[in-house]
């Protein structure tokens, strides 16, 4: 294995603070005043989850054309969906949950039990967190899961190891977001390899993220398989930051084009690995650094 730009120390700190915040209980609050659109909104979040994994599903609705219940004790990592018909889209109800929620510093999802024909928005709501329901009063799983996972953050790992449908989209989102970082601090460092310590370290929390995402446990064992996966992924950086004097064009460019591609392969590996539900031990380090080979071509 090559030498590591990264102490090992710092591995361990990075699965230190992965555990802590994969340890943390965000919900997803469910409400409206339509009862069949919440249980639809629910039903979808829960398919494929244990029944002890529930308890961060919270739903309240009421019948009819009643106000919106009241949700109390929101938490700043909750994530509120409110579940309306159209009509009640600039009504004062939905204006003041959606106040309630800002207050609360939590994030909110709005699902509209008709699919709207043009892009809406809501104050702290952008359209990406605008979901309409498909015909026949089912909400699209995906779309849903896109928006949960947007609005839920840093949170939506958490949320993704307790609901298998948040998965795929949190993992996703968090590769899209680690390739990006690394993309910039690619361009931005100027002085060789004084980056590798800090992609690195993003990669060590981004595959961390990843096997809490799938509900593995974060401890020491898993600081020790870091080593190696981070290690080819390192070895492969190394090797195309030498080619960097032969190939034409500005040189930052192609640094954080490497550093994005490299990232993104790295993550995609992780990610379909864990999906085939085989827990990561040293003793299976190898098909996992083939995945890696296979995807970088």
């Amino acid at each position: 294995m090559p030498k590591l730009p990264l102490k090992p120390l710092k591995i361990y700190s990075a699965v230190r603070d992965v555990r802590e915040q994969s340890q943390e209980r965000p919900r997803v609050l469910v409400t409206g005043t339509d009862r069949d659109g919440v249980k639809a909104v629910y039903d979808a979040l829960i398919a494929g989850a244990r029944v002890d994994q529930s308890a961060c599903l919270v739903d309240s609705a009421m019948p009819g054309d009643e106000s919106l219940p009241p949700l109390s004790h929101i938490g700043e990592e909750d994530v509120v969906i409110l579940v309306i018909p159209p009509p009640m889209v600039d009504s004062q109800d939905v204006s003041s949950r959606l106040a309630e929620v800002e207050q609360a510093r939590a994030a909110a999802v709005v699902v509209l039990t008709e699919a709207p024909g043009l892009a809406i928005s809501f104050p702290g709501v952008g359209p990406s967190r605008v979901v309409g329901m498909a015909p026949g009063g089912l909400p699209p799983a995906d779309v849903l899961a896109e928006a949960v996972a947007d609005a839920a953050g840093d949170g939506a790992v958490a949320l993704a190891a307790q609901l298998p449908v948040l998965r795929e989209e949190a993992v996703r989102q968090l590769i899209r977001k680690t390739a990006i970082q690394n993309a910039v601090v690619g361009c931005l460092f100027i002085i060789p390899g004084a980056d590798m310590p800090v992609m690195t370290l993003n990669e060590a929390r981004m595959i961390l993220r990843i096997a809490a995402a799938h509900g593995e446990p974060v401890g020491t064992e898993r600081a020790l398989e870091l080593l190696g996966v981070i290690g080819s992924g390192f070895g492969f950086r190394a090797a195309a930051r030498q080619l960097l004097d032969f190939l034409p064009g500005p040189g930052w460019v192609i640094k954080g084009g490497v550093a994005w591609s490299g990232t993104r392969a790295l993550g995609e590996a992780a990610r379909t690995y864990f999906d085939g539900s085989v827990r990561v031990t040293p003793s299976r380090l190898s098909p996992l650094l083939d995945k890696l080979k296979q995807l970088r071509g």
